[in-house]
């Protein structure tokens, strides 16, 4: 299924509550774990095949896959995090550190931007298996990632750029503009895994491509 029936897809009123029930709720800490471990569950059905989305059955399970995926977010965050914080603190000082504390702030954008360009393949290599390990395996995602570089790299900006407008529809007055916000940003993260999914499949980071370039090998 290519992108755009993808999407017509998750419209259809059998599956819409689905994917908006993660969506009411990605902004509320803590109740957010589902909303990130339903896209985890998503990703994985994708991965052998399956038509639809998930249900939201086994809720604990969920939960702790959306508990593992924040870690590996955060792992992949460290970097531009310190930058940021560090950076904050130095303004805090005097005057001469404040300028290197803007600097390292300035920094600390390009960084998030730079380090936020793994986590696609990084999601997908831990949803897979639910495999933990596998999404820090940062030399394996890089080579991944230039197998199939300038799809990868169209779809991050333009997934970007959604969730920039996303961002803006949270200025809309009263709850409205927060739940449209929370729900559209949601549904933009759902397609961004379908597509990286669809992606990772076809590179050497997959199980099911590295088993079957095997047993081609082994004719």
């Amino acid at each position: 299924m290519e992108l755009f029936p993808f999407i017509q897809f998750t419209l259809n009123t059998q599956y819409i509550m689905r994917w908006i029930a993660g969506g009411i709720i990605l902004y509320i800490p803590v109740l957010n774990f589902f909303s990130l471990g339903y896209l985890a569950k998503a990703s994985r059905l994708l991965m052998i095949g399956s038509v639809g989305l998930p249900t939201w059955e086994r809720k604990s399970e969920i939960w702790m896959e959306g508990v593992k995926l924040l870690f590996v977010f955060i792992l992949y965050e460290a970097i531009p995090f310190f930058l940021f914080s560090f950076g904050f603190f130095l303004t805090t000082l005097s005057s001469i550190t404040a300028f290197f504390g803007h600097i390292l702030i300035k920094l600390s954008y390009l960084a998030l931007f730079l380090f936020s360009f793994f986590i696609p393949f990084a999601f997908a290599a831990f949803s897979e298996k639910s495999d933990f390990k596998k999404a820090l395996e940062f030399d394996k995602i890089i080579n991944g990632i230039k197998e199939v570089f300038i799809p990868y790299t169209g779809g991050y900006i333009c997934a970007l750029i959604v969730l920039y407008i996303c961002k803006i529809v949270i200025h809309i007055p009263y709850l409205v503009g927060f739940i449209l916000s929370s729900v559209l940003t949601y549904y933009t993260i759902l397609i961004a895994t379908y597509y990286f999914t669809r992606l990772y499949i076809k590179t050497t980071l997959s199980a099911d491509r590295i088993t079957e370039d095997n047993v081609q090998g082994g004719k």
